[in-house]
């Protein structure tokens, strides 16, 4: 099979590699960029080594599947690529995105077949009513609610993002779905167009009162933003620590904030599969409101002109597409 192959930092090619074992196949029809996928392939990545094939959120048609699982070749799925045991006492604990027993697909998504255990099937494979992009973005909107699960939403009543990338899109656009008012902190012109443009109030960062707001939402890797946001969130506010931070970086707090202000910080990696069935149920009821965040799409022979696009912050989400 065809598969876009990682091998190196800014190094990709489309190469034939040995199609994955497996009685249960999807051939993927479509992988969004996500932005573990465009870090790894510009700085490394301690996981992901090369060569690998990256890409987890994709969505294809079921290529073979055994009778006993109820589907048939053609059927069209979204997958998640991995999924908590269920059993274990994280899971017990509501925190299956920690649970350490996970289940995975066979490799990345950046090619043309994938395979899922078959004790994984029901679990982490749902039959869609059509074939659609926007299914796309579902494992990555699996994420967002996960990080909304360990926030006291019944006690927000305006938030701000900060990164108004594809990530922070998917938390304003899911806050103002739960009627909340949101506002985005982007300091690239294109991506706060886009924002404005779908309805989701984007300005450049000198214009942030941190103090206005009792949910801020960092959906940026940049360390230096969590003390800002924890010292001037509203009392009572909430600061959540949604992207993923360089290994070994390190914040210094205002405690006194923290103490005397009960100002919580949290923070979230990942989902569990409960929140990926959500995810699923959100899009699947309103494709169109999601898929608009797909801005650009390239087959795997230009996956270096995809992620130059990302890198440039040209595009929005990007789809690679066989």
């Amino acid at each position: 099979m065809k598969a876009l192959m990682y091998t190196g930092q800014r190094q990709l090619e489309v190469q034939e590699v040995p199609a994955p074992e497996g009685a249960f196949l999807v051939r993927v029809a479509g992988c969004a960029i996500c932005g573990t996928d465009l870090k790894t392939y510009l700085h490394g990545h301690p996981y992901f080594k090369p060569p690998t094939i990256l890409g987890h959120e994709f969505y294809g048609t079921v290529e073979a599947a055994p009778a006993q699982t109820g589907y048939q070749k053609g059927d069209p799925v979204v997958v998640a690529p991995y999924g908590d045991c269920g059993a274990c006492d994280l899971c017990a604990r509501g925190a299956g995105e920690l649970c350490s027993h996970k289940r995975y697909v066979s490799s990345g998504a950046f090619c043309e077949l994938v395979s899922v255990p078959l004790d994984f099937v029901a679990d982490g494979v749902i039959r869609l009513d059509r074939p659609d992009e926007a299914f796309a973005l579902v494992e990555p909107l699996a994420c967002v609610l996960c990080g909304l699960d360990k926030v006291r939403l019944e006690h927000v009543r305006r938030c701000l993002i900060v990164g108004g990338g594809p990530m922070g899109a998917l938390f304003a656009l899911t806050l103002m779905d739960r009627g909340l008012p949101v506002d985005v902190v982007e300091p690239n012109e294109r991506r706060r167009a886009c924002l404005n443009g779908w309805g989701i109030p984007a300005f450049d960062s000198g214009a942030a009162d941190y103090g206005a707001y009792d949910l801020i939402v960092v959906a940026v890797n940049k360390p230096e933003l969590i003390a800002p946001a924890v010292a001037g969130v509203a009392d009572n506010g909430t600061v959540h620590m949604f992207a993923g931070m360089p290994s070994g970086s390190s914040v210094t707090l205002d405690a006194r904030a923290i103490h005397y202000r009960a100002v919580t910080l949290t923070g979230s990696s990942g989902f569990a599969l409960a929140h990926f069935h959500r995810a699923y149920e959100i899009i699947r009821n309103n494709p169109d409101h999601y898929r608009r965040l797909i801005t650009h799409r390239f087959p795997f022979a230009q996956g270096r002109e995809a992620f130059a696009a990302l890198e440039r912050a040209d595009a929005f989400k990007v789809l690679l597409r066989p």
